[in-house]
This record gives structure tokens, C-alpha cells and sequence, in this order.
């Protein structure tokens, strides 16, 4: 049975109870040791296996959103850019729009990069060259310089 708390808005949710958070980040761990070794294609399966033990509607829970986030970087590090906006467009709107991710920003934009979809990832490179400056695209030069083609920064 899960929880009633209220969140830090004062809005009540439901909490995970403590077996369904030890399968979630055993699950996610998994995933994360696959990305490790670069085996994204079985990191995908345990993220979904963890987005798996979380109860309905799954965009009530902010797992969602860090989960949809690793199945979106792990579709990206595949070159699957098309199945990467699907989750990390997921996990914008589980964050919110007061509590954007530049990650997931960042993700966005590269995918739509490469999508060849300019305006979308013109528009998610600047919010997460807006969010975190130029320390993002370190290691990112070619966004980073298409950004800089498309708006004077």
C-alpha cells in the first residue's frame, strides 16, 4: 500500500513504499553498471523494469522522470534519436517547467540535432545554454557550435 505525503507545494502524493524504492534503484543500478560497460541495449531493460514497479499514472511519480531520462540518454548513445525524445520529452513534463533539466534539455537538443530538426534543437540548446552556460557543451563542441551559428551568444 503506498503512502499519502504531502509534497514541498503542499499537494498531497502518494510515497512508494519501501520494497517497490529497493526494486526501483536496484533495477536502475543494474541499468546504470550496463551503461558503464556501454551495453545500452540492456541498460533500456532495466530501466523499464524499474519504471515497471511504479503504480499508475506513471507521470505522478518523479522516478518517472530520472528513469525516462536514462532510457532517453541510452536511446541517444544508440542513435536511436527518435525513441530518445519520446522519453526525455517524458521527463520534461514529469519535471515540470520549475524544474527543468539541462540534461534532458541538453539530450533534446542533440537529438533534434540530428533529427535535423533545427528550430527544436536550436530552442533546447539555448534553454540549456540559458540554464547552465557554456560548462554544458564542454565536452559537446559540435552543439555547441551550431548553437553559436544560430544565436549570438
Amino acid at each position: 500500500m503506498n503512502n499519502i505525503v504531502k509534497s514541498r507545494e503542499g499537494v498531497q502524493q502518494l510515497e512508494l513504499t519501501d520494497e517497490q524504492e529497493e526494486k526501483i534503484n536496484s533495477y536502475a543500478q543494474k541499468g546504470n553498471d550496463e551503461v558503464e560497460i556501454e551495453n545500452f541495449e540492456h541498460a533500456i531493460g532495466w530501466f523499464n523494469k524499474a519504471m515497471e514497479v511504479l503504480p499508475e499514472p506513471k507521470k505522478a511519480w518523479l522516478a518517472t522522470g530520472w528513469l525516462s531520462a536514462c532510457i532517453g540518454d541510452a536511446c541517444f548513445n544508440l542513435h536511436k534519436y527518435r525513441e530518445a525524445v519520446k522519453y526525455l520529452l517524458l521527463a520534461k513534463e514529469v519535471y515540470g517547467p520549475n524544474d527543468a533539466n539541462p540534461f534532458v534539455l541538453l539530450r533534446l537538443g542533440q537529438c533534434y540535432y540530428h533529427l535535423n530538426k533545427e528550430e527544436d534543437a536550436k530552442e533546447y540548446l539555448l534553454n540549456t545554454y540559458m540554464l547552465e552556460g557554456p560548462d554544458m557543451f564542454v565536452d559537446e563542441p559540435l552543439y555547441f557550435d551550431f548553437l553559436k551559428s544560430k544565436v549570438l551568444l
